[in-house]
């Protein structure tokens, strides 16, 4: 009775709709930007690729209808944050990885060229940290 009901899962298992997806298409992203202007959320990406919505999420889904392939953001390393956007980081978190690391930025430049020099920040705070480091700065200015 069993082998007779792992064969029909099995079975079931091949006529299950699944969407392939092709390597080739993927986005994969290194650094992601986060600005607020004119009321809305902009999400830049170092593939120059860009998002905006009334909030993350909605940019999100934005920039993934706008990119041409698949956007990858779990390859994601850095994240760019405005002075305007820093309360949305918050929002971020929950798609992003925890080892991403944050910096400020003033949105001047690409954001592709501005992930080239990130990698020799000597401490940039993981976005989990990124509050505290933000009160620790504060505090000492």
């Amino acid at each position: 009775m069993r082998v007779l009901l792992y064969l029909v899962i099995l079975a079931l298992l091949f006529l299950a709709p699944v969407q392939r997806l092709d390597v080739a298409e993927l986005e994969p992203v290194q650094t992601v930007a986060v600005d607020f202007r004119r009321n809305a959320v902009v999400l830049e990406t170092d593939t120059d690729n860009r998002g905006v919505g009334e909030d993350v999420a909605s940019a999100l889904a934005d920039l993934e209808a706008k990119t041409p392939g698949v956007i990858y953001l779990d390859t994601a390393q850095y994240l760019l944050v405005s002075e305007s956007a820093v309360a949305l980081v918050d929002d971020l978190q929950g798609y992003l990885s925890p080892s991403v690391k944050v910096s400020l930025w003033d949105g001047e430049g690409s954001v592709k060229s501005a992930a080239k020099y990130l990698c020799v920040q000597e401490y940039l705070p993981k976005i989990e940290e990124w509050e505290n480091s933000l009160k620790n700065n504060e505090k000492s200015a």
